[in-house]
């Protein structure tokens, strides 16, 4: 009885009298210093709850909380003890207060103390620093749309390993990134006089889109480096030697500095026809055919190169003749990785349909923009597209009422209607013996085995071979079931063709993964014609195409596919 009750009130004081205090190991520190910051629970059997979100006003979590327990007798007497620890870093400079927390244990709560922590500048230029970062601005006073490239760069003197860090966040800007290495690499420098190896860690193209001023927040990195020791060279056991044994690191919080990037107004009106283009840009348009039929699909390309806030503006609207047809166009921008500024290509693609013969005139298209360099307001205009409209063949079927395939079919099903009667003979029941059936079933046992080594291990060894061998068969017959009053989609048989003579993996193809793929089994010349022919078709599909010319196509491509199979 006594043994239990010592047990409960033992337990009671652990509960219901314990003891919180916070503690750093310094409060005057530097802001690219790291503070130790402990909280230690007496008398307590659990770590309980505690909410540390109010630290991240001021200070950069850089690890923790890890947790401790101790337990020591002292003067016959038992302690417990619990301990929160955290690594953290100042995110200013100043005087800063870690907040009172409150930590929660079944019904009771108790708070820790406030700290005051004094932040100073560093006490070191940057060429006495072992190693820092600095972000580098090719400007900082642009236009709304202007590019501004950001280089974050770290310089050092000493082996340092650098831990993964997060990309400031940059309100007011559009970024697009340019440069991050899975790897940094160093090259060594001389800075002011002082040797250092220099490292790009990220570069960012940043488009201003709004406002006058904008604040560009500085990237934070956590660092471990070598630590700085006084040697006492007097010492006789004292020897180089040793010191890549007992090499002693230390963690540091770099910090580049922040830059202010002030918006300066466009010079007079805005123009009609701006769309928010900002840099240096050429136009070009071009058509992918000189002529064409009535309702047979011209692809319209238009292209923008250059350097800029390339994605950011679009084309102004764009109108054609009421005699076209469009379709939307596809939009596609190709980035430039290989230079230090964000540039590349944006390119849009038509589909436009003429529906009356005669000289289709694609007019200029022009852009409006902000060249920077210049300070000045530029219009370019592409030069005009014209294309010749044939007319339609007499041969052409519009789908009025029935088609010629519709008549063949009703052809077919008049010659199964009889006028006369149908004279019918009967069915006169034949009678097998079962012995015939006996020695039926016995020879299929005996052949059986044999002929199913045959056919499944034939099957098996010889499987890619047939497929091979049977893609032209296939794609014949495809041509010839063709429904030609389905939309035209010729260029399916084509890839489906090419897929099981060379064995490619799938046939989502095109003109260009053909071009890549085929070039070392097809002969140059009979590729060249391939490609011109899966044009045709996937042109003849956006539009109307007269039977005859659906025809044409088809033993086109009988012919080069029996081409193909019989010199590849």
């Amino acid at each position: 009885m006594k043994k239990n009750c010592f047990i409960l009130i033992f337990n009671l004081s652990f509960i219901f009298g314990f003891q919180a205090r916070a503690i750093v190991d310094k409060n005057n520190i530097t802001i690219d210093d790291v503070i130790n910051f402990k909280i230690e629970l007496e008398s307590t059997i659990s770590f309980g709850d505690l909410n540390a979100n109010s630290i991240f006003k001021d200070f950069d979590i850089i690890s923790g909380p890890s947790q401790q327990t101790t337990m020591q007798w002292i003067n016959g007497r038992m302690t417990n003890s619990k301990i929160m620890s955290w690594m953290i870093s100042p995110k200013k400079i100043g005087r800063l207060i870690i907040p009172s927390l409150t930590i929660s244990i079944g019904r009771e709560k108790i708070s820790t103390n406030k700290i005051t922590i004094q932040v100073e500048k560093s006490k070191l230029n940057k060429k006495d620093l072992d190693v820092f970062i600095s972000a580098e601005l090719n400007k900082d006073k642009v236009y709304l749309g202007e590019q501004i490239i950001l280089t974050y760069k770290i310089y050092r003197k000493v082996e340092c390993s650098i831990e993964p860090f997060e990309i400031p966040k940059f309100p007011g800007f559009w970024a697009e990134e340019i440069f991050r290495p899975n790897q940094i690499k160093f090259k060594n420098i001389s800075l002011n006089g002082v040797n250092y190896q220099k490292g790009t860690l990220y570069k960012v193209a940043l488009f201003p889109i709004s406002g006058k001023e904008h604040v560009l927040q500085p990237l934070s990195v956590k660092v471990k480096k070598q630590k700085n020791k006084k040697r006492n060279n007097r010492d006789p056991f004292f020897n180089p030697f040793f010191d890549s044994f007992f090499t002693e690191t230390e963690t540091k919080i770099l910090r580049s500095q922040g830059h202010k990037v002030a918006i300066k107004k466009y010079p007079g009106l805005r123009p009609s026809g701006f769309t928010g283009g900002v840099g240096s840009f050429k136009i070009f348009t071009e058509t992918d055919v000189d002529s064409t039929i009535v309702n047979e699909a011209v692809t319209f390309k238009i292209s923008i190169d250059g350097t800029g806030n390339m994605g950011l503006f679009t084309l102004p609207e764009i109108k054609f003749s009421d005699e076209i047809d469009q379709f939307p166009p596809k939009e596609r921008f190709e980035k430039n990785v290989f230079r230090d500024e964000l540039s590349g290509k944006m390119t849009w693609e038509y589909i436009l349909v003429p529906r009356l013969p005669g000289k289709l005139t694609i007019p200029p298209i022009a852009l409006t923009y902000f060249n920077p360099k210049l300070e000045k307001w530029q219009r370019l205009t592409s030069k005009p597209q014209s294309v010749f409209v044939k007319k339609l063949s007499k041969n052409y079927l519009v789908n009025n009422g029935f088609t010629k395939r519709d008549i063949e079919v009703i052809g077919k099903d008049i010659k199964y209607i009889h006028m006369s009667n149908v004279q019918f003979s009967p069915i006169i029941p034949r009678s097998f013996s079962y012995a015939f059936y006996i020695y039926l079933l016995s020879i299929l046992i005996l052949i059986s085995p044999l002929l199913a080594k045959y056919v499944i291990g034939y099957n098996l060894d010889r499987l890619p071979e047939k497929i091979r061998n049977s893609a032209l068969k296939k794609a014949i017959k495809s041509i010839e079931n063709y429904s030609y009053d389905d939309s035209f989609d010729n260029s399916k048989i084509i890839y489906v063709f090419l897929k099981d003579r060379f064995q490619l993996s799938n046939a989502n193809l095109d003109t260009r993964s053909i071009s890549g793929l085929l070039k070392n089994f097809i002969p140059k010349d009979l590729l060249k014609e391939l490609i011109e022919l899966v044009k045709i078709c996937d042109r003849m599909s956006y539009g109307f195409a007269s039977l005859d010319d659906k025809k044409i196509v088809s033993q086109n491509i009988s012919k080069i596919l029996k081409k193909i199979d019989e010199t590849c």
